[in-house]
């Protein structure tokens, strides 16, 4: 049974689905003027929460994934997917904390993209999560399929 149909392709972040202001991801990604470098502040919240009082894995490679994902939309110029997203993570995240992802275009070899990023508190003094990624350049030539159930 079809639900409905899918509008016209337009930017859309996952990262902003939670309606309740500071339940999930509160963030700013800044681009360098060069395009090779992206930025992300973000506080975490509790929408967030895996382990009793941390932010779950899944949320972190989210902010990553969104945050090397701009970084390689702004080198690509043209729509980006993600093709592969190694994460280490090194310790764990506290729910409400404020960190930032640091990302940077590693190398580009014609589709390929290569990035990598690093997740740290604001102070620069705690390495949370480090990680490399490889996006690949696509063509917009059709729309999504109809929503199904």
């Amino acid at each position: 049974m079809v639900v409905g149909t899918v509008p016209e392709p337009e930017p859309r972040l996952f990262l902003r689905s939670v309606a309740e202001e500071g339940a999930g991801f509160e963030y700013a990604i800044f681009l360098h003027a060069s395009g090779h470098r992206t930025q992300c502040l973000c506080q975490l919240g509790p929408y967030l929460e895996g382990h009793h009082g941390f932010a779950h894995g899944g949320a972190i490679a989210t902010l990553i994934d969104t945050t090397v994902g701009t970084c390689a939309l702004a080198v690509a110029k043209m729509s980006v997917m993600t093709a592969k997203l190694s994460i280490s993570y090194l310790a764990p995240v506290p729910v409400g904390a404020v960190v930032v992802a640091d990302s940077r275009m590693e190398r580009h070899e014609g589709r390929k993209i290569f990035l990598s990023c690093h997740v740290r508190d604001t102070k620069q003094d705690t390495l949370y999560a480090e990680a490399t990624a490889l996006f690949i350049q696509v063509e917009d030539t059709k729309s999504p399929p109809a929503a199904c159930s």
